[in-house]
């Protein structure tokens, strides 16, 4: 009797104790969601020549570090100098034209002031002539003859100021600036800038990565030709399921193990939250309307209904001194975040 009472309660603390156990997992699991479908990301930079032509100098190599600054590759860059030069000679052309232009103005303006002149002793003329006509101290010849003279200066007057019109309009002044000239100097500017374009150099502190091509090699405009990893900041872009994401906010401290060494944990903060991924069914992704370029997470399941996963980007706190190459784009990594920490109140909320 006493043994099976023994037995009875023994029983009932085991079952207790997986209870208690089974309590503490989940609550463990609810306060520190985990994860191990995570990835080490960074900003990477496509390199791409604003302008086309043959890489005749090419001064990195594939995972090499370089500064902000650095020359990446140089490009043939005589095309684009001749161009230069040409538009240098052409800027020169126009304003010689724009001078003879002005030259031609002050010309047509002198002619036209002797024609004001030359009418305006015309018109007179005539006025006195016409008193004279009533007393017949002057034929009706003569004084047609004058205000035949007085109507043709005038004409002239009129064709002298449209020439004067004609000649300004030429010039292409607009508010006190010449637009022939701010063409010239526009075409110069572009032409010189594509020079410069020939010297490709690095926008940002990082690694080369993805270098697969040598010198003499033709590289066309806007196409990439390796990556440039800004290892400035690094991040952690973990997948949680849409269940977890309730108790996650931005501002949230997490750890983060690597697979390449899980015996030392990066620190690292919760940064946001991903709105949208790409639905496992639906419209194309390329399609008008679509998700365009929303991500995509494959389930590990399809014979049940599982939870989506949602992106939750975790900055990492690189600390001084530590080995930053160890972190590698596309890495994976377990994390586990501590909801206990601080949370920062998203906007709206």
């Amino acid at each position: 009797m006493k043994a099976s009472i023994v037995a009875a309660g023994v029983r009932l603390l085991l079952v207790l104790g997986a209870v208690g156990v089974v309590f503490l997992v989940a609550e463990n699991l609810r306060t520190f969601p985990r994860t191990e479908d995570a990835e080490v990301r960074a900003n990477v930079i496509g390199v791409a020549p604003q302008v086309g032509g043959s890489i005749v100098r090419l001064p990195v190599v594939d995972n090499q570090w370089v500064r902000e600054g650095d020359v990446l590759m140089e490009l043939d860059a005589r095309p684009y100098e001749a161009e230069a030069a040409r538009a240098r000679a052409r800027l020169e052309l126009v304003r010689l034209e724009v001078q003879a232009l002005r030259d031609a103005i002050a010309e047509n303006e002198a002619v036209l002031e002797e024609r004001r002149a030359r009418a305006t002793y015309a018109r007179d003329h005539y006025e006195r002539l016409l008193p004279l006509l009533e007393g017949k101290f002057a034929s009706p010849d003569r004084v047609e003859k004058a205000g035949s003279e007085a109507r043709s200066t005038t004409a002239l007057v009129i064709e002298g100021e449209a020439a004067v019109a004609r000649a300004r309009n030429a010039l292409g002044e607009v508010d006190g600036r010449n637009t022939r000239i701010e063409e010239a100097e526009a075409a110069l500017r572009d032409a010189e800038l594509k020079v410069g374009f020939c010297r490709v150099t690095a926008p940002r502190d990082g690694r080369v990565t993805n270098l697969q091509i040598a010198p003499g090699s033709y590289a066309a405009v806007g196409e990439q030709i390796f990556t440039l990893v800004d290892t400035s900041v690094w991040y952690v872009l973990a997948n949680f399921r849409e269940t977890d994401l309730r108790r996650i906010a931005p501002g949230q401290t997490a750890r983060i193990y690597l697979m390449s060494d899980r015996r030392l944990p990066l620190e690292g903060t919760v940064e946001g939250i991903a709105l949208a991924v790409s639905p496992l069914a639906g419209s194309s992704r390329s399609a008008p309307g679509g998700e365009g370029l929303l991500s995509q997470v494959e389930p590990t399941f399809d014979f049940i209904q599982l939870a989506s996963r949602f992106p939750v980007r975790i900055t990492l706190k690189i600390p001084p001194g530590s080995k930053q190459a160890d972190l590698r784009m596309g890495g994976k990594a377990a994390v586990v975040v501590d909801t206990r920490s601080a949370r920062e109140e998203a906007p709206g909320q």
